[in-house]
């Protein structure tokens, strides 16, 4: 994971100074969703292993709390606008809350209930909290109420290093429906709505998008025994790319061409990098060794990992 510089300093007196200017607001109402002592206890993996809190550096949680604090203080003099769901969800998101952010969204919902948006943002915290059907479903709930909508580009919670928006809401439901459609095993339509992602009317001369999104289809290639038109999908993508901010999907790209040893990946790779190298293990025969090193991913995970929680289940009972 990625984690902005933060100025210390700074960030703590804006902390403060941000807690006593929301502290009359919080008096007044209660939060939307309240905050347990430890919002991730009695949540678990797949394979049963329980989740911790994320070990954020000390900056960067105090920087995380400081946004999340913010979207409290807006959604309580605001709680009538569409943003004012979607910003809180995404904040408790952003901190690994997802079942507090799904009860945002859900909330949400239900005051607005044609909000392609908040369907948009509940099916990615269903997926990280492993409702995979309900996520689905608010992926294609999401489409439905995007038809005869133009597109438009999603506002960045955490904007890349040169402050461009490149996704859109559109494309970015197909793509999460596709990425998704990996823990149902439905890899037809995993390609089907990856592809239907790349084709959103706004286009940037960038390949960012393309990296993840040949990346998945590759995989529901394999899956579907098409190992001709994968190899061939894979090779797209070079060596070397001018990116913008999906660098972790192209190294994952490059680990399953073969361009970067095993050894590397094991020694220094991040945790997308390493399930590339367990699926690539797992497609060449190896799958004792694709076991050990998807379980490493979800051990290592405080949240767990949950591509490689459900490429486990799946291989246990074949």
């Amino acid at each position: 994971m990625f984690y902005p510089s933060v100025n210390k300093s700074n960030c703590r007196r804006a902390f403060r100074s941000t807690l006593s200017a929301v502290a009359f607001v919080f008096a007044v109402s209660l939060p939307i969703a309240s905050a347990t002592a430890d919002p991730y206890s009695g949540q678990t993996t797949l394979l049963g292993d329980p989740l911790r809190a994320p070990d954020f550096p000390k900056e960067y949680l105090e920087k995380l709390e400081l946004d999340l604090a913010i979207a409290q203080a807006a959604f309580e003099v605001a709680h009538d606008r569409e943003d004012s769901y979607i910003w809180l969800g995404r904040r408790y998101g952003y901190l690994g809350r997802n079942a507090e952010a799904i009860d945002v969204f859900t909330r949400g919902l239900a005051k607005f209930p044609n909000s392609y948006k908040l369907h948009r943002f509940r099916g990615r915290h269903r997926a990280r909290n492993r409702d995979f059907d309900g996520a689905i479903a608010d992926y294609k709930a999401g489409l439905s109420k995007m038809e005869g909508i133009a597109d438009s580009f999603e506002p960045d919670g955490a904007p890349n290093a040169i402050g461009l928006t490149i996704s859109t809401y559109r494309s970015n439901l197909h793509y999460y429906l596709g990425q998704t459609s990996f823990a149902t095993g439905d890899y037809q339509q995993m390609i089907d709505q990856l592809e239907l992602s790349t084709q959103s009317p706004i286009a940037l001369p960038i390949r960012d998008h393309e990296v993840a999104v040949v990346f998945w289809q590759y995989i529901a290639m394999k899956k579907l025994g098409l190992d001709k038109q994968a190899a061939k999908h894979l090779a797209t993508i070079p060596q070397r790319l001018d990116l913008i901010e999906n660098h972790f999907y192209h190294r994952a790209v490059k680990v399953l061409q073969g361009r970067i040893p095993a050894s590397e990946v094991l020694e220094n790779g991040d945790s997308l990098a390493k399930f590339a190298l367990g699926m690539k293990l797992e497609f060449e025969g190896e799958r004792a060794r694709a076991k050990n090193i998807l379980r490493d991913i979800v051990k290592q995970n405080a949240l767990g990992y949950w591509p490689a929680e459900v490429e486990l289940i799946r291989m246990e009972s074949d």
